[in-house]
């Protein structure tokens, strides 16, 4: 891997490819909710339905995320992210071919199997590459890859939906999404996995992986809620399209700045745990905001979204620098197949029941109480989990101090 860094651009490059794998691996999934209203009209099908593809990313994501794990720790990091872009175009042109609405999910299905190789193969080369207590800058920079496509998406698409059609910004999208394959497998040589030995590729997890994975479902269940954000300020709030997606642009623009504001935090000052507690209660002032936009008018909404951001959508570089310190380089790709099995399985469940709480009640403020109560939820968590350690700490260090010393034998 030193060849990478041998000159500060070469580093740059490092960093800017492997956000732009972030960016493959989510914006296939990512770009439907932008493109909502239109496919609405096209298809003809209802919020439920449009959730469901939200789901089926969601969830497959999940299901598959353990998996692409274990493969990534197999194939190396540079072979799982390559399948990752190419996989990504490939998504985008079957959507874009979608002559009913039910083909959608071919090109669903093959974003979510592809792109769940994502973070596992980031995360490995950064373990692999990068020291420890230097890794927050990098890793902020490559987890901003989602934000930057969902910054992308929110601007362009519906412009281009406008201009040309939906289906022909898809292919666009594609070619954008293919085109710096040949210079990735230029620039970053291919990782060498590490080799087994005896048991160690099968041996168990550290609990810390279990506690981040439920932390994940939890958040990514309340954030679920974004998938619907375009719609909220369509049909809700009574704006146009435009201004949807402008919200949706927003979210992603303040959140890349807080993933790299939240890696620097947690290498420089706070604990994962601290920083996934702060994100929780952050996320829930988030929802508050949202509600109030109901009722109160759409500026709550703009500072809303903007705390959402800096929130809930900017926790996976916290989950992804507590992976990396926990899993360590041999097991990288396998500790983030868990823990975004979790964050995906959350945030594939939440767009369809939160879409069905829509049809249901015709309004969408049932949707901000499940999110708010899912944070809620997640602070809980890392408040037990954080006692739970401390506890734990203090047993072992009972333990040792009550254990007889050498000179007093």
């Amino acid at each position: 891997m030193e060849p990478v860094f041998a000159s500060p651009a070469r580093r740059l490059m490092f960093g800017g490819l492997l956000m732009w794998v972030m960016v493959a691996g989510t914006s296939t999934i990512a770009v439907i909710p932008v493109l909502a209203s239109f496919l609405i009209d096209d298809f003809g099908i209802s919020r439920t339905e449009l959730g469901g593809l939200g789901a089926a990313g969601g969830l497959l994501g999940a299901l598959f995320s353990p998996y692409a794990g274990r493969v990534t720790d197999r194939i190396g990091g540079r072979n799982s992210a390559a399948t990752v872009l190419v996989g990504a175009a490939l998504a985008a042109v079957l959507l874009a071919a979608a002559p009913v609405f039910a083909a959608l999910f071919v090109g669903v299905i093959v974003a979510s199997v592809t792109g769940s190789g994502g973070n596992p193969s980031t995360n490995k080369l950064i373990a692999a590459a990068i020291a420890p207590g230097r890794r927050g800058l990098l890793t902020g920079l490559k987890q901003t890859g989602p934000q930057v496509g969902s910054l992308l998406a929110g601007l362009l698409a519906p412009w281009g939906a406008t201009v040309i059609g939906w289906r022909a910004t898809l292919l666009v999208m594609a070619g954008l999404l293919a085109a710096p394959v040949p210079f990735f497998l230029r620039i970053i040589p291919g990782d060498r996995p590490a080799p087994r030995v005896g048991g160690e590729a099968l041996s168990r997890l550290p609990t810390e992986i279990w506690w981040v994975a439920v932390y994940g479902a939890l958040l990514g269940f309340g954030g679920g809620a974004i998938f619907l954000l375009p719609l909220f300020v369509e049909e809700e709030l009574g704006q146009t399209p435009r201004v949807a997606g402008l919200a949706a642009a927003l979210v992603g623009a303040v959140a890349i700045l807080g993933r790299l504001q939240w890696g620097r935090i947690v290498d420089r000052r706070a604990t994962p745990a601290r920083a996934m507690m702060m994100l929780a209660l952050l996320a829930m002032v988030a929802v508050v905001f949202m509600q109030l936009s109901i009722s109160s008018g759409i500026g709550w909404m703009w500072l809303g979204a903007t705390v959402f951001a800096v929130s809930a959508s900017s926790w996976t570089v916290v989950g992804a620098l507590a992976v990396i310190d926990i899993g360590g380089v041999s097991s990288a790709g396998r500790a983030s197949g868990i823990v975004w099995f979790g964050f995906l399985g959350g945030f594939g469940i939440g767009p369809p029941v939160f879409g069905f709480t829509v049809d249901q009640t015709g309004s969408y403020a049932l949707m901000w109480w499940l999110a708010l109560t899912a944070f809620a939820l997640a602070a809980l968590l890392i408040a037990v989990w954080t006692i739970s350690r401390h506890r734990s700490r203090g047993s072992h260090s009972r333990e040792m101090s009550s254990q007889p010393s050498g000179r007093s034998r």
